[in-house]
């Protein structure tokens, strides 16, 4: 006789262990049928994706991080590297903040015989750093005759209508820096910017007399008076500004056709108080190490190279510049410029 089939959960041999929980009734009295379990691969199947499973590393700036030997020497490379840059520029501006003050007013002229070479925004960015790490009082004259820029530079709020022609009609009336104030626009170092007319026709009665009284008289208020003069070193207004300055600042760029201008114009210029700007460097195909020997090889006091930058072009652009937000790489040869003419101011 055959054993006697018992039901699973009736089964006298199961223990009690191995029997399955109870289960509640349902509202109408019935059990519910019993739920089969989720098996292994179904769990697997069903379980969301987590970030950390795609990006197993940490992610910076959108990129993932490696860690292995040759990525801890780049690394460590760096590190070095940025050191010694960050103790470089330390130095240099350790030696800005060393620079005396100054014992008279000072004129400095920014010319060039080629246009469009970066004249204004050399004026600009020598007269803001003047302000803020020499802590001088500088006003950066448009002297373009042909639609000067330089005022524009300024942030709109601190910006003004009156230009230069304004003022030489009110000066015998100007007593104080005060009233000086109405007719020049400010940037957020303490820089002063006197515009240029917007009609060519005034501008050209602009005599280099007339200019001579106006740097005489801003001379009693401030401590640089910077030239921003236009394309030329020949012309009477030119030659007024090479005469009047102490210092004068030749800007050109890394192109043969302007450099082969610029140094054909050396030989009618005081090169024991010029420094010369290589303005955007990086942006010629040609060779700039031959450029840099050629100018190596006059007797100008100081050279800077600015490299070319769409994030200063931009903040100059839009009326936002600010030096130290702008990368080492072009931070630095600004302050550069500004030691090489701090350091000569009498």
């Amino acid at each position: 006789m055959s054993a006697p089939h018992w039901p699973r959960d009736l089964d006298p041999g199961s223990s009690p262990a191995e029997a399955p929980p109870e289960r509640a009734p349902s509202r109408n009295g019935v059990a519910p049928e019993r739920e089969r379990e989720p098996s292994a691969a179904w769990r697997a199947r069903a379980r969301p994706l987590r970030r950390d499973e795609v990006y197993s590393r940490p992610v910076v700036d959108g990129r993932e991080l490696r860690d292995n030997a040759a990525t801890r020497l780049r690394e460590r490379v760096r590190r070095l590297s940025r050191s010694q840059a960050e103790q470089e520029e330390l130095g240099l501006e350790r030696r800005l903040r060393e620079v005396p003050g100054v014992s008279r007013p000072n004129t400095v002229a920014v010319i060039s015989p080629k246009g469009g070479v970066g004249k204004t925004t050399a004026t600009f960015l020598l007269g803001d750093l003047l302000s803020s790490h020499l802590r001088l009082k500088v006003i950066a004259v448009d002297a373009n005759p042909d639609f000067g820029t330089l005022a524009r530079l300024a942030p709109e709020r601190t910006r003004v209508e009156p230009t230069l022609v304004e003022l030489v009609g009110q000066m015998d009336r100007v007593r104080s820096a005060s009233e000086l104030g109405a007719f020049v626009s400010r940037t957020f170092s303490g820089l002063h910017v006197l515009a240029a007319p917007s009609h060519p026709e005034v501008m050209g009665e602009m005599t280099p007399a007339t200019y001579d009284r106006v740097v005489s008289f801003l001379a009693q208020f401030y401590d640089v008076v910077l030239l921003d003069c236009g394309t030329g070193i020949t012309d009477p207004l030119a030659r007024f500004a090479v005469e009047r300055a102490d210092q004068i600042v030749v800007v050109t760029t890394a192109e043969w056709v302007t450099s082969d201008t610029v140094l054909g114009a050396l030989r009618h210029l005081p090169l024991e108080r010029a420094t010369l700007v290589l303005n955007r460097s990086g942006t010629s195909p040609g060779d700039r190490r031959a450029i840099e020997a050629s100018f190596a090889r006059q007797r100008l006091s100081r050279r800077t190279v600015l490299p070319h930058d769409e994030q200063l072009a931009t903040m100059l652009d839009s009326g936002t510049y600010a030096l130290e937000r702008l990368r080492r790489r072009v931070r630095v040869p600004i302050k550069e410029l500004g030691l090489a003419v701090g350091e000569q101011l009498a």
